[in-house]
């Protein structure tokens, strides 16, 4: 998730925030309050069972726009006029930031369904549904209002740059040898400050798919949208990514298990490549990528998770369906 441009390495003209959490609790407050009664029968929202998808706050030359598409689900409660109860649930397949108020599409089902109990399905499309495009349609207004302002500032009035990195001198001391963040030298690079990064990514697919993911350059070309400009999938093979700005080489490539690969961002000191490791820990029916990423700069650790969650994670799963947001 990016926030502010200085944070943005792969796509500097693009400014980007992810904003699906907020999303389930927005729906979840402004849908639990759609009720209707008609005759003595009523019904109402009571739950949001889940959306999934992506709802994204972007700035784009200086303008901010949304991009989102989820399917949501809600659960409802109701009684006909003999006082016999229902519940159910109404799926609604698309919520697109392009979506028309009248092409919404409703599907209601009754979890227990009966004669008695049809009309509480009845007044929920009748009744409800309408309620719900309009609470729909005000979405994207308040997605602007509540999180353009955390994307586009006045000038002068952003956050700072990201500090650089420090370059230490060089010392042989035990105190220099122990200090954290490490110092990571390079042997024609400079001396840069550096972090470990550890981080854990659940997919739904195997091993072997998750490799090959990272290793065939047309899956590659389809998750960063665009075909690499270098792309050697042998050990000491190099790559280049997003237009030049992530480059690398590959160290290891252990089949359907591991990855290593040095890598490093176009904006880093000069000849200074961090090491990232993938592993691939297959599951009963879902696979664990375990991120071990050594020599990231200090200063540049935060954006770097988020950069990577956003450009590798969540392009990766919803290029491929390898996951969902509940």
């Amino acid at each position: 998730m990016v926030l502010h441009n200085p944070g943005n390495f792969m796509f500097p003209e693009l400014v980007n925030k992810d904003a699906r959490d907020w999303a389930l609790e927005y729906f979840t407050e402004k849908l639990t309050t759609i009720s209707a009664e008609e005759k003595g029968v009523s019904a109402q929202i009571v739950k949001v069972l889940g959306i999934e998808g992506d709802v994204d706050v972007s700035q784009r030359k200086g303008k901010i726009i949304t991009i989102f598409d989820v399917k949501v689900r809600l659960e409802y409660n109701g009684k006909n006029a003999d006082d016999v109860e229902a519940s159910g649930s109404i799926t609604v397949p698309e919520v697109a930031h392009d979506t028309e108020i009248d092409e919404y599409v409703f599907e209601i089902s009754n979890y227990s369904d009966s004669k008695e109990k049809q009309v509480i399905r009845d007044l929920v499309r009748t009744k409800l549904t309408p309620q719900l495009r309009e609470a729909f349609a005000k979405f994207q207004g308040d997605l602007i209002a509540e999180h353009g302002k955390d994307i586009q500032h006045a000038p002068g009035t952003g956050p700072p740059p990201l500090p650089k990195a420090n370059i230490p001198q060089v010392s042989t001391s035990t105190e220099a040898k122990s200090a954290k963040p490490t110092a990571t030298v390079h042997t024609q690079g400079p001396v840069v400050n550096t972090v470990t990064i550890a981080e854990t990514y659940e997919f739904n697919t195997s091993a072997d798919q998750m490799y090959q993911t990272f290793v065939d350059p047309q899956r590659v070309a389809a998750f960063t949208r665009a075909p690499p400009r270098e792309f050697e999938p042998k050990e000491g093979g190099k790559f280049s990514l997003f237009g030049g700005n992530v480059e690398g080489s590959f160290k290891v490539l252990e089949k359907d298990t591991k990855i290593v690969q040095t890598w490093r961002l176009g904006d880093w000191p000069k000849g200074h490549y961090s090491t990232l490791t993938l592993v691939f820990d297959q599951g009963t029916s879902t696979t664990n990528l375990r991120l071990t990423w050594d020599g990231v700069p200090v200063g540049q650790e935060e954006v770097t998770k988020r950069n990577f969650n956003e450009y590798y994670v969540r392009s990766i799963k919803s290029t491929f369906g390898f996951g969902a947001v509940l």
